[in-house]
């Protein structure tokens, strides 16, 4: 009984490697199919020709190269990763670890304003400039995570800033239209 059903089993594996084996070739590969699948398509059925076949090849790399186009021009880039000179902030040798500590890194091309400015921004004096600015790439201007009012409520409560009588009629003005974002003279950053 188990030589039978052995037998079987090679003659079904056969079977297989033969439909195979024969739908590689475009004649006797379609008569094979045929035999055991319905619908498959006459070899001259097709309206394309062999250049209609070699445009839509071509199409491909166009549209990959459209939404990169698309990309390029929807996003705003950090110079150093737009020329791929990830070694301008990251060391290479130990997995993409920073060259330098936060802000540190930044100043190493943009100047330092925090010996300008009397009173710091939160963020600005703990030196985490990507809590606003993406290092990479954004959507945004000055690589800004997010912008307007939403810019500065993801961290500040819109009740508590409500609260003050210079914000009742707030609207949707961004807010660093009165305050600068890194810092000023005053408390209240007020340009």
């Amino acid at each position: 009984m188990e030589t039978l059903s052995r037998k079987s089993a090679v003659r079904v594996l056969l079977s297989v490697f033969l439909i195979i084996l024969y739908s590689c070739s475009s004649g006797t590969g379609r008569k094979v199919l045929t035999f055991f699948f319905d619908g498959v398509p006459q070899p001259d059925s097709s309206k394309r020709t062999q250049k209609d076949s070699l445009l839509v090849k071509a199409d491909k790399p166009l549209q990959a190269q459209q939404r990169q186009s698309r990309f390029l021009q929807e996003n705003f880039f950090h110079p150093p990763y737009k020329d791929k000179e990830c070694d301008d902030c990251h060391d290479m040798d130990t997995g993409f670890k920073l060259i330098d500590k936060l802000p540190e890194l930044c100043f190493n091309c943009h100047d330092d304003f925090r010996e300008e400015l009397k009173v710091l921004h939160g963020p600005v004096a703990m030196g985490a400039c990507t809590e606003c600015h993406h290092p990479h790439l954004a959507k945004n201007k000055m690589l800004l995570k997010r912008t307007g009012q939403d810019l500065c409520l993801y961290c500040h409560d819109k009740a508590d800033v409500l609260k003050n009588d210079a914000h009742e009629d707030l609207g949707d003005d961004n807010c660093t239209d009165c305050h600068n974002a890194h810092g000023g003279e005053e408390e209240y950053f007020l340009d």
